[in-house]
């Protein structure tokens, strides 16, 4: 991973990141599915939030000045004249003025000094920060990245003002991150396949709807962590088919080694080398492979001593930990590879906090719900859970804090004060926002640096 410098103050000129500063109604309700133990998943199409738009563009530890078309920085040691900076494989160019990056992530050669590092972050672009925000997850379920021509749902690209309101109410209530799911179930036009059942590439308009998921994050002023899949994939073909669509389980696919490998090279490679290919590909913060894959497990951990794993076989297509760590790793690879920007994968419950230790992940991530707390308390130190080489985000909470008897800020507050690198709550798509936005946007107000990337 290289040239972070170049994608540090790429962030701070095309972005309007830095230090400081504050962070519509739906088509149709979405479709949301069962949630399994964690009652993760959610219902419903989306919010109207207010048109306010974030804070202004603030830099610490050196500024930011443009010039004739010439980028400088103080105190970061970088300046071009002209615009005549190029770098390749991860940095940035510029050429008459214009800037650009391609891929992204971390690097071992950072220059100047991070102006409020939060020390348990993860590290994007040369700044360690605690990752806060919220789960969009999407706003219409099946349809955002893709759309769904049978139901006469557009994607993202096909709903651009309403989208581009609800990332501006995010961004103007404290949030930095929005975790946004892409496929949460191959059904309709999302996905292509062949004539033996395999993926063979992005359908619909899925590569216009992730460009224009970054362009609106632009202009937003809020990041993105993109979610490739979800448990919600792997369910048996009959069960709860969505009406009019075609529906594909990831079961059998994730199981064989050679169907995989034809998901990996025509799914998720197509979506990462959109990422990279984007003007704005540096608000894509970081990757989830899948979300809280334990449901679609069966049998023992390999890890740790975690508690086997006991997906319901009678919905989903249950797969062992070695298939899905395989897919895990497989993806990362190749996510890595083309954009540079760290990996995650969003597990269900600390209980199973072994599972992606080795799965090659840059960070961990890791949900909790009043059930998890019950036997796994949100308020013990990582140590006693066996986390302790890498960060730890708390990917999934209650925003409205249901069952957990305890306020949002203090939850919050706490995982801060622990060590975890980061928050996202569950989420914006409900009613729960309206009443818990202000609450969002008051952790925001009390570390306006150390929660902006």
């Amino acid at each position: 991973m290289k040239n972070l410098i170049f994608l540090g103050v790429l962030q701070l000129s095309l972005a309007g990141l830095g230090c400081g500063g504050d962070a519509g109604d739906s088509d149709t309700d979405g479709a949301g599915g069962d949630a399994g133990s964690g009652g993760s998943a959610a219902s419903g199409g989306g919010f109207a939030g207010s048109d306010a738009t974030g804070g202004d563009l603030a830099t610490s530890g050196g500024g930011l000045a443009t010039s004739g078309g010439g980028l400088a920085t103080s105190g970061g040691g970088l300046a071009t004249s002209g615009g005549g900076l190029a770098t390749s494989g991860g940095g940035l160019a510029t050429s008459g003025g214009g800037t650009e990056t391609t891929g992204g992530g971390p690097d071992e050669t950072c220059a100047g000094e991070d102006a409020c590092p939060f020390a348990n972050g993860v590290e994007v672009a040369c700044r360690l920060r605690f990752m806060y925000g919220v789960n969009y997850a999407w706003r219409d379920f099946y349809a955002d990245f893709g759309g769904q021509s049978r139901w006469g749902h557009r994607g993202i690209s096909g709903k651009r003002d309403r989208v581009l309101a609800d990332l501006q109410d995010m961004r103007a209530h404290g949030v930095d991150v929005v975790r946004w799911w892409i496929y949460p179930r191959l059904a309709g036009d999302n996905v292509t396949f062949d004539g033996q059942g395999d993926p063979s590439g992005l359908g619909g308009t899925s590569t216009d709807d992730i460009l224009a998921a970054l362009e609106l994050a632009d202009q937003a002023e809020i990041n993105v962590m993109f979610t490739l899949f979800s448990f919600d994939g792997f369910y048996k073909t009959s069960h709860n088919p969505p009406p009019d669509l075609q529906v594909t389980s990831l079961g059998p696919v994730v199981a064989d080694p050679s169907r995989r490998a034809r998901l990996i090279e025509n799914v998720v490679g197509p979506v990462a080398r959109t990422v990279a290919s984007s003007p704005h590909r540096s608000r894509m913060l970081a990757w989830d492979v899948i979300n809280e894959p334990e449901w679609a497990m069966t049998g023992p951990s390999l890890y740790g001593g975690d508690p086997p794993f006991e997906g319901d076989a009678s919905k989903f297509d249950l797969v062992t930990h070695a298939q899905m760590e395989a897919l895990a790793k497989e993806s990362a690879a190749v996510l890595r590879q083309e954009t540079g920007a760290p990996v995650s994968v969003g597990s269900a419950a600390i209980k199973w906090g072994q599972a992606w230790t080795h799965a090659d992940v840059d960070f961990y991530q890791v949900h909790m719900y009043g059930w998890v707390n019950d036997w796994y308390p949100y308020d013990k130190p990582l140590s006693e859970y066996g986390l302790t080489d890498k960060p730890v985000v708390m990917g999934e909470f209650p925003i409205n804090m249901a069952e957990m008897d305890v306020s949002y800020d203090r939850f919050v507050s706490d995982l801060y004060t622990i060590g975890y690198a980061g928050a996202l709550s569950w989420s914006f798509n409900g009613e729960e926002w309206s009443s818990a936005r202000d609450a969002v946007r008051a952790f925001a107000g009390q570390h306006p640096c150390e929660t902006r990337y």
